[in-house]
């Protein structure tokens, strides 16, 4: 019986161990919409993460949580924004255009969009998201065009891939 609960003891430690670790993994998801011509942009992030990359990179105690919808926190959003993610389309550099941010649960999404986008058969990626502060980070990139999805995995070391479509 003492064996019996000596194991089952060392089996709830490691799954509580396994539940505590740490991850740090981003989502952009960029959508073509060939009406609007443009790409439509939402970054996931979790938000405690983001706080504290905007509070190092800054050094301002800035909080997203509870929503106040400070102009501060947005003037600082597109900031961080317009140095860490970026697009081209052949030789042409795309500015984004911050459009706002919300919370689900313990993330935060933002969004952009980048307009005159007719058409493209690369789209050039960089995503530094959170990798300034966070090491681990990993940001994954899921592109759509038309009926095409491209997908990439970028981290601090390899923060740029070129998607090709059809």
């Amino acid at each position: 019986m003492t064996k019996l609960l000596c194991i089952c003891t060392i089996a709830f430690a490691q799954f509580f161990s396994i539940l505590n670790h740490e991850y740090y993994v981003g989502l952009t998801e960029v959508k073509f919409n060939p009406d609007k011509e443009r790409l439509e942009i939402i970054s996931r992030l979790f938000y405690d993460d983001f706080e504290n990359v905007l509070k190092a990179r800054y050094g301002k105690d800035l909080k997203l949580r509870p929503v106040k919808q400070s102009k501060d926190i947005e003037a600082y959003i597109k900031l961080y924004f317009d140095k860490k993610l970026r697009f081209k389309t052949g030789d042409q550099t795309h500015k984004l255009s911050y459009l706002g941010y919300e919370f689900e649960d313990d993330r935060i999404h933002i969004y952009f969009k980048i307009n005159h986008i007719k058409n493209f058969n690369t789209l050039n990626i960089q995503n530094l998201l959170l990798t300034d502060v966070i090491e681990d980070q990993k940001n994954i990139v899921h592109c759509f065009k038309l009926n095409q999805k491209e997908s990439v995995l970028l981290t601090r070391d390899k923060s740029e891939a070129v998607l090709k479509f059809n």
